[in-house]
């Protein structure tokens, strides 16, 4: 009977621990990284792509950590900065121009260099003339 009880403790603890999903948003740039601290210089979890549908998740005040989301990619969760993330789905260079993207033929560390070059790279207006 105390093994019963205990298993039944330990389900529901569990799953109280387990992160909520709050919402689904999509990646809007060609390449980048779900990371693995709230820092565009932490490492990388999994590299993902334009238009991929993320997980937002709710875990112990974790959902929003400033210009930061915790969000879940298949088995992975991590971080992704707000300004790669929006509620609609966005039109990829992927799907504009198919059969050009598959000719590129990117492998894994392709995609990866790709995915850190987007996070390092500074998107601005400027007033010089």
């Amino acid at each position: 009977m105390e093994s019963i009880k205990l298993t039944l403790y330990l389900i529901l603890f569990s799953t109280m621990l387990q992160a909520k999903v709050v919402g689904t948003m999509y990646f809007n740039e060609f390449m980048g990284h779900l990371h693995k601290s709230a820092s565009k210089t932490s490492n990388s979890l999994t590299t993902i792509q334009c238009s991929q549908a993320l997980k937002i998740l709710d875990e112990q005040g974790k959902f929003n950590a400033g210009e930061w989301f915790y969000v879940s990619v298949g088995e992975d969760k991590g971080y992704i900065h707000s300004q790669f993330l929006q509620t609609s789905r966005p039109d990829c260079f992927q799907d504009e121009y198919p059969r050009f993207y598959q000719k590129l033929e990117l492998d894994l560390t392709d995609m990866y260099y790709f995915g850190r070059l987007q996070d390092h790279y500074l998107k601005a207006i400027t007033r010089a003339q």
